[in-house]
């Protein structure tokens, strides 16, 4: 049996493939296909840093909100503690304008030892008068305008010849107990400097003339 080899021309007429063809047929198809396009780089999201400037923005903000607010709170705090005191000032001022000074010690307790102006509008409060007149204003005329005008003391010139026998500086203390209607027990305290306290008991009768006491005899 021969052989016969055909001719390339004729196996493409009858369809078939000829030798040696596969492979440049197949490098043809190969080299056909396009060129797969180099995948494009991808953009950096330009969004992500924005999102964080926006962010740490209102953290900065929101704090510095938080310090303004608490300025403002400390300083309304004061203003009203401020307003407070100065209302309670306001209103406690007018009521120690009002209230009555307290009583003296002599006048809550009638046997308290007395050092005070006195007056004349007791028999004590005229006895008192006396005795700071002599010991303290040291003054025969003040002293003998406080006796009644009958009265049996000595003029005012003889009273004060006797308070200028009297150191200067002495204090006095008296003690007043009523006895009966006008008359009182005294017991006058006379502190001269340096010396120990001198007791000079009394007996004293004061009368009142038209609406002021006086006193009238020293016994």
């Amino acid at each position: 049996m021969t052989n016969t080899t055909r001719h390339p021309a004729v196996i493409d007429l009858l369809g078939g493939t000829p030798h040696g063809a596969g492979a440049d047929t197949a490098a043809t198809v190969s080299a056909s296909k396009p060129p797969t396009a180099p995948k494009r780089p991808r953009k950096r999201d330009s969004r992500s840093p924005r999102l964080r400037y926006v962010a740490a923005l209102i953290v900065v903000v929101a704090l510095l909100g938080w310090f303004i607010l608490r300025l403002l709170s400390g300083n309304d705090e004061r203003t009203q503690e401020r307003i407070a005191d100065e209302t309670d000032t306001s209103e406690t001022a007018p009521t120690l304008d009002v209230t009555p000074p307290a009583p003296a010690a002599a006048e809550t307790d009638p046997t308290a030892c007395r050092t005070d102006p006195g007056d004349q509008k007791s028999g004590p409060g005229v006895i008192a008068a006396f005795e700071h007149a002599y010991y303290v204003t040291r003054s025969g005329t003040a002293v003998r305008a406080l006796t009644t005008p009958d009265t049996s003391l000595p003029a005012k010139e003889k009273i004060q010849a006797g308070i200028d026998t009297v150191p200067t500086g002495t204090t006095h203390c008296v003690r007043i107990t009523p006895i009966s209607a006008g008359i009182y027990s005294v017991a006058l305290t006379e502190m001269r400097p340096g010396q120990p306290p001198a007791q000079l008991p009394q007996a004293i009768t004061a009368k009142e003339l038209d609406g002021r006491w006086f006193v009238d005899i020293i016994n």
